[in-house]
C-alpha cells in the first residue's frame, strides 16, 4: 500500500475517492456544538489550532466561519495527499509546519489571512509528539494578529488509527461533536496546550453546557 502511495496518480486516485467518502460524511452526519462560538470566530478571518488527531472534522469545526478555510501542511508526501483531499473539499493549504523554525510557510499564510481567509493549523504536526504544542501557531496569531481559537471535535462512532496521532475518523450518519475556546490571551505554546486538551476532553465527554443555539446539521 505504502507502495501504491507513492505514485503521484495514486495518490490522485485515492484523494478522489476519500474525498467523495468526506462529502457522504458531511452530507449525513450530525453536528453539535457544546459550548458557545466565539463572536470573533463568526465575525471575520481568524487562526484555528486543533489537535492532529482532529484533523479529519476540520470542515465540522470550521462551519461556523464566513471565512475561506487555509490549513498550514507538511510538504511530505502524507502531507500532498491530505492537501488533495482538502482541495476537493474546497478547503486551501500553505506548506509549512508548526515549528518556530519552519514558519517559512507563514508568509503565504499572513498574506491569506490579508485576503481574509481564516488559517487552520494543528499545533502538534506533522509528526507529533502528538498534543504536544510547538511555537508555530501562536507565531502565526501574532504574525497575523488574528485571533486565535482553539478547537476539538470528537464523534460518536469512528475509526481510531493506529498513527502517531491516533487519528479519529468519523463514519458517516455519526454525531460530531464540537468545542471552541474563547480567543487566547497569552500567545504561549504552553497555554494552546493546555486549552486545547481541556476541549479535546469537553468533546469527547460532551459536559460542556449546550450553547443557547447549538448548530446542528
Amino acid at each position: 500500500m505504502k507502495k501504491l502511495l507513492r505514485r503521484t496518480s495514486t495518490l490522485k486516485a485515492v484523494s478522489v475517492l476519500l474525498a467523495g467518502y468526506a462529502w457522504v460524511l458531511y452530507k449525513t452526519a450530525r453536528i453539535r456544538v457544546i459550548t458557545p462560538i466565539p463572536a470573533a470566530f463568526t465575525q471575520g478571518p481568524v487562526v484555528m489550532a486543533t489537535w492532529h488527531q482532529h484533523i479529519t472534522m476540520l470542515p465540522a469545526m470550521g462551519k461556523p466561519s464566513p471565512a475561506k478555510l487555509l490549513a498550514l501542511m507538511s510538504g511530505s508526501r502524507d502531507g500532498t495527499f491530505i492537501r488533495l483531499i482538502a482541495a476537493r473539499l474546497g478547503i486551501g493549504a500553505s506548506i509549512g509546519s508548526s515549528h518556530r523554525s519552519a514558519v517559512s510557510g507563514a508568509r503565504g499564510l499572513i498574506q491569506a489571512a490579508r485576503n481574509g481567509h481564516t488559517l487552520f493549523i494543528t499545533p502538534d504536526g506533522p509528526r507529533g509528539p502528538a498534543c504536544v504544542a510547538k511555537p508555530g501557531a501562536t507565531e502565526i496569531a501574532r504574525l497575523t494578529r488574528l485571533p486565535l481559537i482553539p478547537c476539538a471535535a470528537w464523534c460518536s462512532h469512528g475509526k481510531t488509527f493506529s498513527s502517531w496521532d491516533s487519528l479519529r475518523l468519523p463514519y458517516p450518519f455519526s454525531t460530531i461533536t464540537v468545542a471552541y475556546g474563547e480567543p487566547l490571551q497569552t500567545l504561549t505554546p504552553q497555554a494552546l496546550q493546555h486549552a486545547l486538551n481541556s476541549l479535546t476532553t469537553q468533546a469527547k465527554a460532551g459536559s460542556a453546557p449546550l450553547a443557547s443555539n447549538p448548530s446542528t446539521t
